[in-house]
């Protein structure tokens, strides 16, 4: 059986699980889920409680469920309280949030949560510490906070010259088993600087990559937010940048095909710009997987067509 860990956070991780699951039970699966969040529902229950935001560790587990993953999304995640205390939460984080309270142990409220919905893998934050994400700009000045990060109030288009956790915590030791003992070791895909690139930065996870044999998969995102993290980003510096924070090589990369046009319009809707495939020297050091991975209906990653190219890393 292939040992497939998975290394992301919130929305992007889900589709690859999602697109991961066609290939059970010939593969078993390991989630590992940034925790740096410091915005929304997940923000506000890590303040008040000092506990780690759960929002992305929520929706991983509804995608590794064998249920609808839309109506759980709805159920647990999109369904959210509209007033007095519980006023923008959602059931799953608050469930999550009880769940430890009563356990004290992070494993045992995951697992609870997990069994509950029959998950087909396991989920595991990548660090037990409360970290903040913290990032040095181009005209030197420091932004501290994922959500100051990912929705910038400066020129998005400042490049991120440094970017570390305060403080940088350890990797969770069940994390080291599962990417030590990896076959694949799948990033992204998702927002880069603070879906994926924060299980990078965690002390230990750096070196424990370098001695991994694993093979490495890169998923580029499709779109870019107009004034978000990485306006402006090619294929190329998705990749760029992500190899920055690497101690080894990206064995392959998963690209939208460019030949197949977006619909601009789903992209407008969004405020998204779709991420442009630039060809180059830079594609001769990977292996390339190219795909059309547009979802049909909005802007966005369809898990169903991803499945083809992640078919085509497993066979190898």
């Amino acid at each position: 059986m292939l040992k497939i860990a998975t290394i992301g956070g919130g929305n992007g991780q889900s589709v690859l699980l999602r697109a991961l699951k066609h290939y059970l039970p010939q593969i078993d699966i390991t989630a590992v889920v940034s925790v740096s969040d410091s915005g929304g529902s997940s923000g506000i229950l890590r303040e008040k409680f000092n506990i780690l935001p759960m929002g992305d560790i929520l929706r991983v587990i509804l995608a590794l469920s064998p249920y609808s993953y839309i109506e759980l999304r709805e159920i647990f995640y999109s369904n959210r309280f509209s007033s007095g205390e519980l006023a923008g939460h959602n059931v799953g984080n608050l469930l999550l949030t009880h769940l430890f309270q009563q356990t004290g142990d992070w494993l045992k409220a995951i697992a609870a949560f997990s069994e509950t919905l029959k998950i087909q893998g396991r989920v595991l934050p990548v660090t037990l510490d409360l970290t903040t994400l913290c990032a040095e700009l181009a005209n030197g000045q420091i932004v501290k906070g994922e959500t100051k990060i990912d929705k910038p109030e400066f020129d998005c288009h400042l490049s991120k010259i440094k970017l570390w956790l305060e403080p940088a915590g350890q990797v969770f030791e069940p994390v080291k088993q599962a990417i030590l003992n990896a076959d694949y070791i799948f990033l992204g895909p998702g927002d880069l600087y603070t879906s994926i690139l924060p299980n990078l930065l965690v002390g230990g996870m750096s070196e424990l990559l370098a001695q991994s044999k694993a093979k490495l998969i890169f998923t580029c995102s499709l779109a870019n937010r107009a004034i978000g993290e990485t306006c402006g980003f090619k294929a190329s510096d998705y990749v760029s940048e992500l190899q920055k924070y690497l101690a080894r090589p990206i064995d392959t990369v998963i690209l939208q095909d460019a030949a197949v046009q977006p619909n601009l319009a789903h992209f407008q809707a969004k405020k998204w710009e779709p991420v442009m495939i630039d060809f180059g020297a830079w594609q001769e050091k990977y292996k390339i997987i190219s795909h059309d991975l547009y979802a049909e209906t909005e802007a966005g990653m369809d898990w169903e067509k991803l499945m083809k190219p992640v078919g085509k890393v497993l066979e190898k």
